[in-house]
């Protein structure tokens, strides 16, 4: 999410973590969520399997003033965890109440690719 208007609207990025658990072929996935350069919070989300998709979403909890990350991979039930961001008091609106995004992604760690996770489509 990028700023509109920076005095209404926060910039916030979010990281995806995987890192490999030794030994296995599975990555333990986590989020780490920064806001306007600040770091907030990161939360994990679970272990995939490598070769496996997998769907993550960051939504904006405008009631309970937190983010809402979730995981699922393929036939498995979503993990959902939880970012508390307590807005300034003048900042009501400064996260959409629609803000939403979500991401699929296939884990690859093909020796010959340096990348070990590829996007493979994108919706915000």
């Amino acid at each position: 999410m990028k700023p509109i208007d920076a005095s209404h609207r926060l910039e916030v990025q979010a990281f995806l973590i995987l890192e490999r658990v030794v030994g296995s072929k599975e990555f333990l996935v986590s989020v780490l969520l920064q806001v306007h350069g600040q770091y907030i919070g990161k939360t994990s989300l679970g272990t995939v399997a490598e070769g496996q998709e997998i769907l993550l979403s960051l939504r904006w909890d405008k009631p309970r003033q937190r983010f809402v990350a979730s995981s699922q991979g393929a036939g498995s039930v979503p993990v959902l965890s939880f970012i508390p961001f307590a807005l300034p008091g003048d900042a009501h609106d400064a996260v959409p109440p629609e803000f939403s995004m979500t991401k699929s992604f296939v884990l690859n760690s093909d020796v010959s690719n340096s990348r070990e996770a590829h996007e493979k489509r994108s919706e915000v």
